[in-house]
This record gives structure tokens, sequence and C-alpha cells, in this order.
């Protein structure tokens, strides 16, 4: 491993331990964990110690009075006023992936659970319960007497099936029809709100349905660092790419441009909704933290659709309730045209976002279409992407060669000129000329393949397709692979990831040969051994997926180093360097820059007026 070679790496090592300072959890969020750990104990102590009296949150229906209504707004609102009270029942809609829970009371979306996947114990997956304080839907129109809050009511049902219901508050001659149908594959719900008479109430300056949604979001995953960290409130404004709230801290924005959808993200599901014709502006979103049980955090939005005053409108809506998969958000069939819901998922930005979503997922996806292994498939796409690499490795090899070669006379120039750094520059880079080598054709090959590393520290902690996947001893490929410890080691965790072992040994490895290949010597001999060291620490919580590449990518790595010392034969590169000797020496428009910068440097020093002795 030569000077450019560990400059490269160098790099890339301060930029992932940038990237990891920057997405670690902050002492506030440390407390959160510790907070949800001790709510998560208590719980389950009480369920052991009183079992007779522990009930299910996901059927529960918690009520509060109905709030009192004067007699003007009641005069208002007319035939609705019957409908403030009722009993409490729930709808339960049912497809291929979805199961839906519709309270009557209030007219909303309440339970939700993903039938084709379960929670990291193996229990079901419920995005949103039927608890009011976790999960709180309403719409609201401005009368001229006051408020009318869909909350408030208990809705009629007027039709049911199996997919779609129809509610209904009011009666034939003015009401409000709320119709929830779901598709018979997919995770989408389809939402229509459809007003008869309502023109005649609605205040006049009136210009807005408000629509409020709160929900705490619950625990899903092993690691709560994890899902803390990636959960947040997303949105993408008309015209504009897809944003989030800060993920670190809680956090709040008005958003004064026209708002296509927002959701509730987690790290492997979400819940979203989006308008047909798009929300209008001055939406409201935040979220805080929660010290619930198993729920992670409080998320919040309060948006707005523009009110048409015609005798008879609808408003269409979609939802999506699944998981953070690229193709499947993609895919989703809501009422907006090119909604563009995977844009959620953190596939980095710049080129590292493009390399993922042009590159990775397409190859990544064909792959998982015909083979049944994850492991398989990310051992596959290593090799897919370091063959495809392999002309930059071999390139860089070749100047690696060429520079070890070089090296006796580099000593001799660097032990001549020792104390004067810009005559040594210039001595080397006459050499280099001379020769036909360049020092940048062994960084720049390093340099090129970073997108490449990058792109992967990014997509594999967010492949759903990871999500409980098993290979070899790891359970879940989404997860750290490895036992807990039962005590914390500083700067390694509480636990061990065997991947990321074996990551770190044949990295060590690597260095080992690839230091005896370039004949470095001194203090950046023993950097190459300090980083794989570092990365031990680094990568132990990370997805088991991304270690499994590393360790593939060094293996095949080395193969391929290899493969090219037998091929490449030392004397023939002597021999065109000492043909290169002889021809006449060229420069590059970059080295008569460096030389010309170097020349006008020892100028300024020669010509500087030097300080008298005393």
């Amino acid at each position: 491993m030569d000077r450019n070679t560990i400059t490269g790496f160098s790099l890339i090592f301060l930029i992932l331990i940038g990237y990891y300072w920057y997405t670690a959890p902050t002492a506030e969020e440390q407390a959160i964990f510790q907070r949800q750990r001790d709510s998560v104990a208590r719980v389950e102590a009480a369920k052991v110690t009183s079992p007779a009296t522990a009930k299910s949150n996901s059927s529960a229906i918690s009520e509060s009075a109905s709030p009192a209504k004067d007699s003007a707004l009641l005069s208002t609102i007319g035939g609705f006023a019957s409908q403030l009270q009722g009993k409490p029942g729930l709808v339960q809609l049912k497809s291929k992936e979805l199961s839906i829970d519709i309270r009557t009371k209030g007219g909303n979306v309440g339970r939700v659970v993903l039938n084709n996947h379960r929670r990291s114990d193996s229990s079901v997956l419920e995005l949103l319960s039927n608890q009011v304080n976790d999960n709180q839907w309403a719409f609201e129109l401005y009368t001229a007497n006051g408020p009318l809050n869909s909350a408030d009511f208990y809705w009629n049902v007027v039709s049911q099936t199996e997919t779609q219901v129809t509610l209904r508050l009011g009666d034939s001659a003015r009401y409000i029809d709320q119709i929830y149908s779901l598709a018979a594959d997919g995770f989408t719900v389809k939402h229509e709100l459809k007003l008869k008479g309502i023109d005649e109430i609605v205040k006049s300056r009136n210009s807005g349905i408000k629509i409020t949604w709160r929900a705490q979001l619950q625990k899903q995953e092993k690691d709560m660092k994890w899902e803390t960290q990636n959960t947040t409130v997303v949105y993408r404004l008309h015209g504009e790419d897809a944003d989030k709230l800060d993920l670190a801290s809680p956090a709040s924005e008005e958003l004064k441009n026209n708002l296509d959808w927002f959701g509730f993200k987690q790290q492997y599901f979400s819940v979203m909704m989006v308008a047909d014709s798009g929300f209008s502006s001055d939406a409201k979103i935040a979220w805080k933290e929660t010290k619930d049980a198993n729920r992670i955090k409080d998320l919040n939005a309060e948006v707005y659709v523009d009110f048409e005053r015609q005798p008879l409108k609808s408003y269409g809506f979609s939802y999506y309730f699944g998981p953070n998969q690229f193709y499947t958000m993609k895919d989703a069939q809501v009422g907006m045209p090119n909604a563009g819901l995977e844009s959620i998922i953190p596939l980095g930005w710049g080129i590292f976002g493009w390399v993922n979503r042009y590159a990775v997922i397409p190859v990544f996806h064909a792959l998982d279409g015909v083979i049944g292994s994850m492991g398989i498939i990310i051992l596959l796409l290593t090799v897919i992407i370091k063959t495809a690499l392999l002309p930059l490795v071999y390139k860089s090899y070749i100047s690696t060669a060429k520079m070890r070669i070089l090296k006796p006379e580099i000593d001799v120039i660097k032990e001549k000129h020792g104390s004067d750094m810009q005559k040594m520059q210039q001595e080397n880079m006459a050499l280099y000329r001379k020769a036909g080598v360049s020092p940048m054709s062994g960084c720049v090959p390093v340099l090129l393949q970073m997108p490449i590393l990058f792109a992967m520290f990014q997509f594999f902690p967010n492949a759903f397709e990871l999500r409980q996947k098993a290979f070899m001893w790891a359970t879940d490929l989404s997860q750290y692979d490895g036992p807990n410890l039962g005590f914390t080691i500083p700067f390694y965790g509480d636990h061990v990831s065997f991947f990321t072992i074996l990551m770190t040994v044949s990295t060590l490895i690597y260095t080992h040969f690839n230091n005896q290949l370039s004949g470095v010597t001194g203090q950046m001999k023993y950097i190459g051994y300090f980083m794989p060291v570092i990365f031990l620490g680094v990568l132990n919580d990370y997805a088991a997926g991304l270690t499994w590449y590393y360790f593939v990518s060094n293996m095949i790595t080395f193969g391929q180093q290899w493969v090219i010392r037998r091929t490449v034969d030392d004397t023939k590169l002597h021999a065109q360097i000492a043909e290169n000797r002889k021809k006449p020496a060229t420069k590059s428009k970059f080295q008569q820059r460096m030389e010309d910068a170097m020349k006008a440097s020892q100028q300024r020093a020669n010509s500087a007026p030097k300080g008298k002795k005393r």
C-alpha cells in the first residue's frame, strides 16, 4: 500500500468517522433510550407480577367525553347534533397486505396491521393502534358559529364490504361521507371525503379544510437506537425534493408552500398521507419525545386542503401503510402521479445517491428476483461491483509497482535534499517525468472507488430487503449479528458482531501484504493497521449485511491482487521505465503548474530580506 493509497483510505476513514459522529445519538437521545428501556422493563415486570390485569393495547379503545357544544353551533350543524352521542365501534377491512380498523367514533383509521410482516420479537407488526393517545386523526370545517370537528361525532356505517366501507355524518339532504377502500394488493388505502350541502354552513371567508394527525410510533426492531435515529416527519413541497425534520432533537416547522404529501417515517416502515390535488400552504409539522413504553417519538402534522364552495364536492386522499422499500414505494398506487414516495429512503446525497438509485438497487432487485438467500445476493453483488472496478484496481497496482521500483532512487533524493523540501519535490517530479510515472495514478483509482464505498455504506443499513433475513449465524442481516456481552466496552459496545471481526481481520491481512508490496515504512505503515481497528468499533452495531459485504469485498480483492501479481512481470516494468527514460521528457499541464508553483515559491524565498545577525 503506497503513500497515495494510504492517503485515499485516510480520507475515506475521516469521512466515515465524521458521518458516524454526525449520526451518533446525542446525550439527550441516550437519555430517551434509557427512559424507554426503563419503561419497557416496568411494563414487563407488571406483566409478570400481575398477568390477570394485563390488557391488549392493540384492541383497546380509549374514549373521552365529547366536548360540550354551544346552542349556536348545535343550531348550525342541525341533523349532525344527534350523532354527538353514540357507542364506539370498529369496522374491519382486510386485503392481502393490510388489516385495518376504521373507528366509528371520529370516522378515522385506527389500528393498522401488516399481515405479512412481523416485529423483531415475532409479534404482530402494528403500525398504528386504536388507542386515541397513540393515533389521532381528524378534519375540521369552520362554520359561522364554531368548528365542526370530525372526531366529535359517531359516524354511521352506510355500506361495508371486506375491502371498503362508507361512513356518514348527517342525512340524505346534508351529509359528509367518508369512503375507505383497500387495494386488493399493495399497501395503499384510498380515502374519499364527499360533502353535500356543507357549503351552506361553512363560514363564508373560510378557505380550507384543516386536517390534523398525531401518532406515537411503536418500536418494531431490536435496536431502539437505530429506530429513534431514523424516525421523523417527512414531506415534499410541490415542485421540490423530499425533505424531513431534524432527526436528532425535537423539531417543528411551518411550511409556507403547497404540500404534496407528508408522513411519519420509521427505520423500515412509514405511514404517509397524499392528497390527490395536493395540500395547500401553511402546514405545520413537528415531533417531540415520548416517555411511553415501546413508543419511539410523538409526531404531529397539521395540513390544509382548499375548500371549494360547491353543493356537492369530493376530495381524494391516499394513505401508504407499508415498508420503506424502494420499488414498493415507487409503484404505490396513490392518487398523485409521480408522487415519489421512495425519495424518503436515505440513499445518500449527490453522486452516492445516484450510484444507489441507478446501479446498486436495480442490480440488487434483479438478483432478489431469482435468488432466495440475501447473503448470496450480497456476495454476487460484490462480485459484480469488484469486476466493474477491476480496471481501476489493475491501474492502481501497476502504479504501486512502478513506485516501488523507483523507491531506491527516491530514497537517494530524500537523503540528498532532506532539509530542502522544495528541492526534493522538484527532483522527485523530474524523476517521475523521466520514468513516465504519475504519482497521482495510484491515488486517483482509490478516489474513484469512493462513490461505491459510500453508496454501500448508505444502502445496506437502510435496505428493507435485509430485514429479518438470516444468513449463516446471522438471524437478521439488517441488525448486528452477534450476542450481547452483558457489559459495555468503551468505544466497542455491549455486543459482538462476528462479521465486523472478520472484516477487520481480513483488512489487517490485506494491509500487511500491501505494505510488503509497496515497501511502506515508518508512520505510514502503522496508519494502515490503525484504521481497521477503528472500524471494528465504528461498525460493530451496523447492519450485518454491510460488514458481510466489506468482508467479501476484501476477499475478492485478495483474489484480484493474486491474479494481477501472477500476470504482471516486474522485469518488464523495469524495462518499460528504462525505455521511458530514453524518450524526450514531456510535461503534463498538472506537472507544469506544480513546477511553476514550486519555482515561484523558491524565488520568493530567495528574494525575501534576511534578518541581521546579532
